[in-house]
């Protein structure tokens, strides 16, 4: 008669589970390393594109707050307290404390153009006078701090029609009035909305990225503002 064999007569080692030697878990933490470390810059990139796609999805906001503006008003809202308004990249959403009317804020007064104020702030700006709710650049608004947004319009156009600008010109952009904002931003360019409805990318080049804008003279009329709207003008 055959019979099963007696299970307390096998050898220990058929019992014993192989474990993992230190040198086998060293592999695996390093190819687990290795694959993170090709991840990582592949999100890093993707956040970057999502970022830079939600700016330019602003920019847009802001052109359609202008168009709505622009069809109960037929012109474009005041830009600045100046009467001359002279050739400058005006970005307030509002000026010391006092200057609602002017700037980016007729756009907000009615409730109807721009429904969140954080459409006018790009998203890789880092820079704080141009990123909301710091101490430097509060919202609400206090009484003698500039509240700038992210966003400048083109000078000007305060009071006149969208039918005079006969051609595609660039009308909103990512504030570059100091190069250190510019690279506080996308480092290599600016992101422009354009007088028929489109956003694009412009390339930093010529006076972009290096100007001497950073220097106290004629701040309101510098020429160097109007070369760079060019700039954003070729690039359409």
């Amino acid at each position: 008669m055959i019979g099963f064999p007696d299970p307390t007569t096998r050898p220990r080692s058929a019992f014993r589970h192989r474990a993992f030697t230190l040198i086998e878990l060293l592999v695996v933490i390093a190819i687990m390393g290795a694959l993170i470390g090709l991840l990582l810059p592949s999100l890093s990139r993707a956040r970057g594109q999502a970022r830079d796609t939600q700016c330019l999805s602003r920019l847009r906001g802001v052109y359609m707050a202008h168009a709505t503006y622009l069809q109960d008003n037929r012109v474009f809202p005041p830009l600045n307290n100046d009467e001359n308004e002279g050739a400058w990249q005006y970005n307030y959403v509002i000026f010391d404390g006092r200057d609602f009317d002017q700037n980016f804020g007729p756009l907000i007064n009615d409730g109807s153009t721009l429904d969140e104020i954080k459409v006018l702030f790009c998203p890789v700006q880092k820079d704080e006078y141009h990123t909301p709710g710091t101490q430097l650049n509060p919202w609400p608004v206090t009484n003698n701090v500039d509240t700038s947004s992210a966003y400048g319009r083109r000078y000007n156009v305060t009071g006149k029609a969208l039918s005079h600008f006969p051609k595609t010109i660039g009308l909103i952009a990512d504030v570059f009035h100091l190069p250190k904002v510019v690279k506080a931003g996308h480092k290599t360019g600016v992101n422009a909305v354009y007088t028929d409805g489109h956003a694009s990318w412009v390339l930093a080049r010529k006076k972009l990225l290096k100007n001497d804008l950073n220097k106290p003279f004629d701040a309101l009329d510098n020429p160097i503002i109007e070369d760079i709207w060019d700039i954003i003008d070729e690039a359409k």
